[in-house]
């Protein structure tokens, strides 16, 4: 996490045009961390239903990006997320843990953000 704060600080010296091309990046990778819960959950016999639910938003600050993802608890189908990824004292727990999907995504968001730093700087 220590490389990520450290990019941040570059991307926030970044001209304001080339702050413009940092959404989409983001945007980008939490559609990608969106469309791997989705198929891990939908793949799943007890807890298909919640890949539907499955969604992202981003929100933007003067001084940040963030993205909040996963099922939706206002959607259908949802109500026993949590137990879906970690468990209960009978059961559950099948769906990979979230932040995998994160970790997986971290490469690719930072080649991105490296390659337009690269052309900005």
């Amino acid at each position: 996490m220590h490389e990520l704060t450290a990019l941040g600080d570059e991307l926030s010296r970044l001209p304001a045009q080339s702050l413009a091309k940092v959404r989409p990046i983001f945007q980008k990778g939490a559609l990608n961390i969106k469309t791997q819960l989705q198929s891990e959950a939908s793949g799943s016999r007890h807890f298909g239903k919640i890949s539907p639910t499955v969604s992202y938003d981003t929100k933007e600050t003067q001084s940040s990006i963030e993205a909040e993802i996963g099922p939706d608890r206002d959607k259908g189908g949802a109500a026993g997320l949590a137990g879906a990824y970690f468990g209960w004292s009978r059961g559950g727990g099948t769906l990979p843990d979230p932040v995998l999907a994160l970790e997986a995504e971290v490469p690719n968001v930072e080649k991105f953000l490296g390659g337009l730093l690269g052309e900005s700087l």
